[in-house]
């Protein structure tokens, strides 16, 4: 019952977007996609890693694709899933040789750093030299396609992960990532543990990079912007990590987002940088304060 209540609460959003206009129905699209890509964070954070570059699993697969579709659709098609599995490899890698705190450094600068290179990159297509800050062009899915896409994807994505949380695995994953010694103490491969989580959590974020390309039907180097990686942390600390609340407080950023732009162009990242330095008493008003209402959830 409880995830039949949840699922409706998604698909009424999801139908008053309809109802509501054109508009709204591509509105809607973005806000699975930024959804989809908070669930993929919740589940690093699971085990106890905190990354502040997501921006690179959201966008480094699309954005790569993007670059093979420039020559040809099955060197597009090749190159996503694999620019995927490369980059699970390197967050996992990372979760290796770093602790917790390093890898909330060491993504956050590989996103920083793919931020500044990627507008410099070009590559020649029929004579003519294209990407740089421009980007490149993708395929193009009409926008209502993308909102019957979106709706579904997320729905599956939210069940398959909310049942993987509760799961046996699920208990592993929190596990390791209250205490990777006690873990590996008690029996469990942290290594297997932290692998298949990265990589899972790897998909998703590739996925919703994806499905943003093919909204715009175009990608470029803004897709590793700071604000794409703080987005699902503040999403998850407005949620007191719950994974539903999280799904609908990536519904809220996205709104308010487009409600604080419109009144003045970056007031969204003022809100951003307020709730970084206001963090620690926002996590506890929601952990502690609101503890209650997440349980009954």
């Amino acid at each position: 019952m409880k995830r039949i209540a949840e699922i409706s609460v998604i698909l009424l959003v999801a139908l008053t977007s309809y109802f509501a206009g054109s508009f709204y129905r591509w509105l809607f699209g973005i806000m699975a996609i930024y959804a989809i890509i908070t669930i993929s964070w919740n589940l690093m954070k699971t085990i106890g890693r905190l990354s502040m570059g997501h921006a690179l699993l959201f966008g480094l697969p699309a954005y790569i694709s993007a670059m093979g579709y420039q020559y040809s659709v099955e060197a597009s098609i090749y190159l996503f899933p694999i620019t995927i599995i490369l980059s699970g490899i390197l967050f996992f890698v990372f979760s290796k040789i770093t602790g917790k705190t390093a890898f909330v450094f060491l993504t956050f600068i590989a996103s920083i750093m793919l931020w500044i290179l990627t507008p410099k990159i070009v590559i020649e297509k029929d004579g003519i030299l294209v990407g740089g800050e421009v980007g490149f062009n993708f395929f193009n899915v009409h926008f209502h396609s993308i909102f019957i896409l979106s709706v579904i994807s997320l729905i599956v994505i939210y069940l398959f992960t909310a049942e993987i949380t509760s799961s046996r695995f699920g208990y592993f994953m929190k596990a390791v990532g209250d205490d990777e010694t006690a873990s590996k103490a008690v029996g469990i491969n942290v290594d297997r543990v932290k692998l298949i989580t990265i990589m899972y959590s790897s998909v998703l974020a590739g996925f919703a990079g994806l499905l943003y390309a093919l909204d715009f039907g175009h990608i470029s180097y803004e897709v590793f912007s700071v604000e794409t990686s703080i987005f699902p942390f503040v999403a998850s600390l407005l949620s007191g990590g719950n994974l539903f609340l999280s799904v609908l407080s990536s519904f809220f950023l996205v709104l308010l987002k487009r409600s604080l732009n419109s009144v003045y162009p970056g007031l969204m990242d003022v809100f951003y940088a307020l709730v970084l330095v206001f963090s620690p008493k926002i996590g506890g008003f929601v952990y502690v304060k609101g503890k209650k209402f997440i349980k009954k959830l």
